[in-house]
């Protein structure tokens, strides 16, 4: 179904289109008039076909992981965003694809995020109009097994001379993560942050001392004491600290809601607001916070959902968007 709004009257048109569903809203500049039927329908069939808009999304995807969204036209459009999970994500416009482009990339949280259809929804504004897309996206379960692991106890159970300090963390590593900018400094594939292997995958759920404590949010790679850690992304340093649970960590905006995490650190080399590039050294892996030994956790967030960020070393958004579908959301 897709609805068009233009001058405060709607008219509705059922299409071809089984996942989206646009609506044409307010007009940004020029005079009001009567919502004329034949004006409306002039507007939408006698549109140019070099001002074809499209979304590119996949229709299912497994909880977890990162995926990547796009809107194009072969006309510029301005003030585009994207809202996934309950979260709006500012995006920049660039050349690409035979016109203009903007990118997302998107994820869940295997914690907090169920199985099933959810909405994924355009706003764009062209021709000085608003558009809206409504899409749904199907999103599968993905078995994580389970990881036993031996800590410190005051890692499992904290004194109480800890909880204030622990709960400010929090709040501040949520601040951190709910970082929204407009400019896309992530590109793909992204760098390794550490030569390492792979040590514990996302998403396995932690059992430490006997006791449940969630899942694992981000990828640990081997890494010994000392070893140079690099931005995965080019961005800006908006946290630096020494954290209980998580050692002496940083986070990296890199736009969009793309935020990279680092953990366990022995040594920082940025600090906040700092600009790093991709490949930059920004400190040295180490065995703080709550560890089994040295090594570097690496999280990647995305829009405030932690996703799996191992399977992004091996891709690219062109790799990611080649087998999705395209739908024509403006001819």
């Amino acid at each position: 179904m897709i609805e068009i709004f233009l001058f405060e009257r709607t008219l509705s048109l059922t299409m071809a289109f089984k996942s989206c569903a646009r609506t044409a809203g307010e007009k940004i500049a020029g005079g009001r008039g009567p919502g004329v039927i034949f004006l409306l329908l002039w507007t939408f069939f006698a549109m140019p076909a070099f001002a074809s808009t499209s979304v590119t999304f996949p229709e299912s995807w497994d909880l977890g992981q990162a995926f990547v969204v796009a809107l194009s036209s072969h006309t510029s459009f301005d003030e585009p965003s994207v809202t996934w999970q309950g979260q709006a994500v500012s995006l920049d416009v660039e050349p690409g694809r035979e016109g203009y482009v903007s990118y997302a990339l998107l994820g869940s949280y295997v914690r907090d995020v169920r199985a099933g259809e959810h909405p994924l929804v355009f706003d764009f504004v062209q021709d000085g109009r608003r558009f809206r897309v409504n899409c749904t996206l199907g999103l599968r379960m993905r078995k994580y097994p389970e990881e036993h692991l031996k800590v410190a106890d005051k890692m499992v159970n904290p004194p109480k001379s800890e909880a204030a300090r622990i709960k400010k963390e929090a709040q501040l590593a949520t601040t951190a993560r709910r970082t929204m900018t407009v400019k896309r400094r992530w590109t793909t594939p992204p760098a390794r942050p550490v030569s390492g292997i792979f040590t514990s995958s996302y998403g396995f759920r932690r059992v430490y001392n006997g006791v449940p404590r969630g899942y694992h949010a981000g990828t640990d790679f081997r890494a010994a004491v000392g070893t140079s850690i690099r931005a995965p992304f080019a961005g800006t340093v908006v946290l630096t600290g020494h954290h209980y649970y998580s050692g002496k960590s940083v986070y990296v905006d890199s736009g969009n809601g793309v935020i990279s995490l680092f953990f366990h650190m022995s040594e920082i080399d940025v600090k906040k607001g700092d600009t790093v590039e991709k490949g930059q050294i920004v400190g040295k892996s180490g065995a703080t916070g709550r560890i089994t030994g040295p090594h570097l956790h690496y999280g990647l967030s995305l829009a405030g959902q932690y996703v799996d960020a191992a399977p992004l070393f091996e891709t690219s958004v062109t790799a990611l968007l080649k087998d999705m579908k395209t739908e024509i959301v403006r001819p």
